[in-house]
């Protein structure tokens, strides 16, 4: 896969943004950990995908006008059978779309430390700005995040994980195993470095991110680019 051919041929097409499993096939291109993904587009193949990744699976609809998947139920977690994913297909083309429908069936991640987000918004000044803090649902309520100008340095990223409130989660709060925060820095700067690279990028959602005591997962994912007209 090479990243700038995907970015361009996007943007000629007027796809401004990337699919959860495109988004997270160039984070896997990166050197992002992701979960064993397979995209399909009947019940047969799908339950094929779940048997050949491995029990649980997730499946999640994939379709150009579904955007919170979670809000609408297009999100099914921790299937354990074949019957549980026919099921499940079922619902997920049950829900109202006018796109054409995929499924992204995947593996089931293991239950992380925390959820974090990662992601990056374009300033209209500064350009490309990293973001990081804690993940999941309650980002928004929280709002307990740290933000950076790319590109970022070591410092930079190790700076952003140890400013945020929520920073003692990922250091063994109560017990709880040590986050792996040298996972984390390495991703920032995957991060940051390809923004710089791709100036087209206009902004990325990375949400969840699973953290391990070893290692990280990103289970979400979106990247939005810029329209052609701002690329010229």
């Amino acid at each position: 896969m090479n990243i700038a051919e995907v970015l361009k041929e996007k943007i000629e097409s007027n796809q401004t943004v990337l699919t959860e499993f495109e988004s997270k096939e160039l984070l896997q291109e990166l050197g992002i950990q992701i979960p064993a993904q397979k995209l399909t587009i009947s019940k047969e193949e799908t339950i094929s995908a779940a048997e050949e990744i491995g029990y649980p699976v997730v499946m999640k609809l994939i379709a150009e006008d579904i955007v919170h998947k979670s809000d609408t139920g297009a999100v099914k977690l921790n299937l354990k059978s074949k019957e549980e994913v026919e099921t499940a297909y079922n619902e997920l083309m049950n829900i109202p779309s006018q796109a054409d429908r995929k499924i992204s069936v995947q593996k089931m991640a293991d239950e992380p430390i925390t959820e974090l987000i990662i992601g990056m918004t374009t300033d209209a000044q500064f350009g490309p700005a990293l973001m990081f803090g804690i993940g999941g649902i309650l980002v928004e309520l929280l709002e307990d995040v740290s933000f950076r100008i790319a590109p970022i340095t070591e410092y930079d990223a190790n700076e952003m994980i140890h400013e945020i409130k929520g920073f003692p989660i990922l250091d063994g709060y109560r017990g709880k195993p040590k986050a792996d925060l040298d996972a984390i820095v390495k991703t920032l700067l995957k991060i940051s470095d390809l923004v710089v690279e791709h100036e087209e990028i206009n902004e990325m959602d990375l949400n969840p991110v699973f953290i391990y005591d070893k290692g990280l997962v990103c289970v979400d994912a979106r990247i939005i680019l810029k329209k052609k007209e701002e690329n010229n």
